[in-house]
């Protein structure tokens, strides 16, 4: 009994290794691509490992660009956080996810949950993350890191440049990342510019305008873009659609809308609404479109003004006051709130500041002294603002601040 049991347990290992040896049953590389697509960026960092096939294939641009058509479950907020750790001044760079699957229109916190923070980051602030890039800045240094594959790549100085070469105390110099659609490449965008020497109504500016291709040839370095208008950058920049988008000066106290295309690499200017009052009002995407969001009578007034531009071509604006329900007037007298953006679902991200302005212009930092960090989501249509936490920050700071909201995973190669 015992030999018979013996001989089928044989039989069956030997039935077992012949089906193990029968081809897979064929799999089409789309539904490979589409299957992968799906993955988690972890996941793929691995599967790089499996073959040089697979490796070119999660690398290229290709799979790059399908990847971003495919939205993230997980949305990252990024913050940074300054404090004191025995007597030293240290900074984090925190990232923070939503629960898979969530809805960011209901959900309420965020949990920090990786520290991006590197040493080679030290003396740099980000100036904006977008499609998973990190923009980091020193100046007149700029350095770029991709959030997904961990890749650093520091760009070289722009040594041609005028300005920078220039030892004046007003310089301004601004970075932003930016996509070309036509011809799918990320570029990064440089402002450089400073007033000339004359004051009042007779105060101009100098400007420049450099651009540098990711990903491209290293030798080819920054090209300088012509402007008609040299002017003042003064607000932050918006990136949507293949265009930039900021407010400038050309004149002092005479702002215009400054408009930077990533494909032709041209620079168009558009005298700004006469209505617009340019301090604290930030550009902003409300649903595909340029629109400028204004906080001065938030405090005061409980009341925000919103301009959206609805026809370049004519240069025309709508213009919509909105007051804050009676029930979030006691949050918004009592909390600094700075634009950092909007959410996919077109909510403004207002940020808690710590750092007001005095009439002369004097700088005045508050300290909050907190490990309670979270953020307003402001939904424009339906007038409603819901605060939604940070959860779990393993430090406790003085100074924080949220660069921006990304959903994007990239695994293009710098």
């Amino acid at each position: 009994m015992k030999r018979k049991s013996r001989v089928t347990i044989r039989r069956r290992r030997r039935r077992d290794m012949c089906k193990s040896h029968e081809p897979m049953p064929y799999i089409p590389f789309d539904l490979v691509i589409e299957i992968l697509t799906r993955l988690p960026a972890k996941s793929l960092m691995r599967f790089k490992s499996v073959s040089k096939l697979w490796s070119s294939l999660i690398c290229s641009r290709t799979f790059t660009n399908r990847l971003l058509r495919v939205p993230s479950f997980i949305q990252r907020l990024y913050v940074t956080l300054t404090f004191l750790d025995n007597s030293q001044r240290k900074s984090k760079l925190l990232s923070s996810s939503s629960s898979p699957g969530s809805d960011i229109s209901t959900m309420s916190s965020f949990v920090v949950d990786r520290d991006l923070t590197t040493p080679s980051m030290k003396g740099y602030y980000l100036s904006h993350v977008l499609r998973g890039l990190m923009c980091f800045v020193k100046e007149p240094s700029v350095k770029i890191y991709n959030t997904t594959t961990r890749q650093l790549v520091v760009l070289p100085d722009i040594e041609e440049s005028n300005i920078i070469a220039e030892d004046h105390k007003n310089k301004k110099i601004m970075y932003r990342i930016g996509h070309d659609p036509v011809g799918d490449q990320y570029k990064v965008v440089c402002i450089v510019a400073r007033s000339n020497d004359e004051f009042g109504e007779l105060r101009r500016y100098l400007s420049e305008h450099w651009v540098f291709i990711l990903g491209g040839d290293k030798s080819s370095g920054w090209r300088k873009i012509p402007c008609r208008s040299p002017h003042l950058p003064i607000t932050q920049i918006l990136s949507i659609n293949g265009r930039m988008h900021y407010l400038a000066w050309v004149q002092k106290f005479d702002p215009m809308l400054v408009t930077f295309d990533f494909s032709s690499e041209e620079i168009s200017i558009l005298q700004a609404h006469e209505d617009i009052r340019w301090f604290k009002s930030n550009p902003i995407e409300y649903y595909g479109k340029v629109a400028l969001l204004n906080l001065s009578d938030l405090k005061r007034e409980c009341t925000m003004n919103l301009w959206v531009m609805e026809d370049v071509e004519k240069n025309m604006w709508s213009e919509k006051t909105l007051a804050v329900h009676p029930s979030q007037m006691d949050i918004v007298k009592s909390t600094s709130l700075r634009v950092a953006g909007t959410t996919r679902n077109n909510e403004v991200i207002l940020v808690p500041h710590n750092i007001r302005y005095t009439l002369t212009g004097e700088v005045i930092v508050e300290p909050q002294n907190t490990t309670l960090l979270y953020i307003f989501l402001y939904d424009l249509q339906k007038n409603l603002m819901r605060k939604v936490e940070i959860k779990e920050p393993p430090y406790h700071t003085k100074f924080w601040d949220v660069v921006g909201l990304d959903d994007v995973e990239n695994f293009m190669y710098l």
